[in-house]
């Protein structure tokens, strides 16, 4: 066992955890809709964004930690 890679869990446990934050990511997905045709560059969905990957990070971060060793 000491020979194998370790494996990333942080991907997994996001995997696991995307679905409880799909209030989040149907905001950010339709604010991408909304600014499609947006030529000037001024308006974007970085909060939304970053309001999703937060849901899912705290979702995973309490589990993750308890797999790291």
């Amino acid at each position: 066992m000491a020979d194998e890679d370790p494996v990333d869990q942080k991907k997994y446990l996001e995997e696991a955890c995307k679905p409880k934050c799909v209030k989040p990511l149907l905001a950010y997905q339709e604010c991408v809709k909304r600014i499609q045709g947006d030529e000037s560059g001024h308006k974007h969905c970085t909060g939304q964004y970053f309001d999703y990957w937060s849901c899912v990070d705290k979702c995973v971060a309490p589990k993750l930690f308890t797999e790291l060793k």
